[in-house]
């Protein structure tokens, strides 16, 4: 896990992460302190590059890939930094080495596994002596149910249209011509040696299943955050643009932009604080209560809402007939909205507008010591509570402004700065 963020106002862009990263699954995993999250996307131009989640890309570091794609940038610049984003994914779909056809059917085995494997896992749950005794009916049983729960999935993503870019026309039989080797061997492993056999119909609501939630935008699969920030050479107030990307099928990259956390800095717009990954501690700070905390006090709202119909209930008893009924009709759904609604316009005048206020009037230096504070800050919560510390080690600062270019404020380097002087040297040459 980890902690990223950027802050910006009309002067500048300032840009932290820690350092941070997990290594292993849920049963066994260590942390490391030592990971590099912030990265310069151009040697002379004002643009910088953060990621949180996944440190690889279909097995590439992410660090390889943008030194490759940096020193290919060379003196090249862009009108704007959405012009920079589409050439950085232009660039990782055109380099089938980080892609090749074997890498893509492997991990695409992995996220097919995933989702087959949680709704058997779903079925097993419901229904307990199912597996237990593997009799020919309960068999037949748990093919019934799969077919249900398959149902069910496809018809919730199919109804989702919310597609990737590159999977947007993508049709059900070119998926099937690239994963249908890759089904074969999982439906074998999964289901035919455990003795269930599966009939075509079902093997077909497995695929439609995994191809409909491979082809929408989510973020429940293992993915990278890519967030772009700084100026195109045609911008005058810096930008910041978050990209979801996950993998590559079918040579098709499968990816697509966090339109709600999208930022651009104008006159309407004079500054913004936008965190991501682990954002409870950042937004407990502008928002003034702490997110799940305002979830409990909405829903213990509701919750004691229905108690009190329920004791105007008891206390009509049979008197009166007709208003208990009037009563067991009242939508307190919408009562709870509009409590919500206030709770938030009061959040929004007392600490979220006054502080971002503030940041559009900050120096870069002191949005630089904001960044890193309040990446700090969520390394300090980890500390001190019993939650896992997976937000810590050094933090890298970074402000990106028009005038100044891209510019290191705190940085941990692998290497003596003073032993390397070759490095700074060479740096411009590549």
């Amino acid at each position: 896990m980890t902690a990223v963020l950027g802050i910006l106002n009309k002067q500048a862009v300032a840009i932290a992460a820690d350092s941070a990263v997990t290594v292993g699954g849920p049963e066994n995993h260590k942390i490391f302190n030592r990971a590099n999250k912030v990265f310069t996307l151009s040697k002379r131009h004002p643009v910088g590059i953060m990621l949180y989640n996944s440190a690889s890309f279909m097995a590439t570091p992410w660090e390889t890939i943008i030194k490759i794609y940096r020193n290919k940038l060379g003196e090249t610049s862009f009108p704007t930094l959405k012009e920079y984003q589409t050439n950085f994914l232009e660039f990782l779909a055109s380099k089938n080495y980080f892609t090749n056809e074997e890498i893509q059917r492997s991990y695409f085995a992995s996220f097919a596994v995933n989702i087959i494997d949680s709704t058997v896992n779903e079925i097993a749950k419901k229904n307990k002596g199912l597996f237990d005794n593997p009799t020919d009916a309960n068999k037949q049983k748990f093919i019934e149910l799969l077919e249900q729960n398959l149902n069910s999935l496809k018809s919730t993503w199919q109804a989702n249209k919310n597609l990737c870019p590159d999977f947007s026309t993508y049709s059900f039989d070119s998926f099937k011509l690239f994963s249908d080797v890759v089904f074969e061997e999982i439906i074998n492993n999964r289901f035919t040696e455990n003795g269930f056999v599966l009939p075509e119909p079902i093997k077909d609501l497995v695929k439609e299943s995994v191809y409909n939630i491979l082809k929408v935008k989510e973020n429940i699969s293992n993915h990278t955050g890519l967030v772009f920030t700084g100026f195109g050479e045609d911008e005058i107030y810096p930008q910041l643009i978050p990209v979801n990307i996950s993998s590559v099928f079918d040579n098709k990259l499968r990816y697509y932009i966090d339109e709600q956390h999208c930022v651009s800095i104008s006159d309407s717009n004079s500054g913004t604080v936008m965190p991501f990954a682990q954002t409870d501690v950042i937004h407990t700070i502008l928002r003034g209560i702490d997110p799940d905390l305002n979830d409990t006090y909405l829903n213990n709202f509701g919750t004691l809402f229905n108690k009190y119909n329920d004791l105007i209930l008891n206390a009509i008893g049979d008197s009166n007939p007709l208003l208990s009924e009037q009563i067991k009709a009242i939508d307190t759904s919408k009562l709870v909205a509009e409590y919500a609604s206030m709770n938030q316009q009061i959040l929004r005048e007392n600490y979220i507008i006054p502080l971002i206020n503030a940041v559009s009037q900050l120096s870069k230096e002191d949005l630089a010591e904001m960044a890193e504070s309040l990446i700090y800050l969520t390394y300090l919560k980890r500390r001190i509570t019993n939650a896992e510390e997976s937000v810590g080690g050094p933090v890298d600062v970074a402000i990106i402004s028009k005038g100044d270019g891209f510019i290191w404020i705190k940085r941990k380097h692998y290497f003596k700065p003073e032993l390397n002087q070759f490095f700074f040297d060479n740096y411009f040459k590549i």
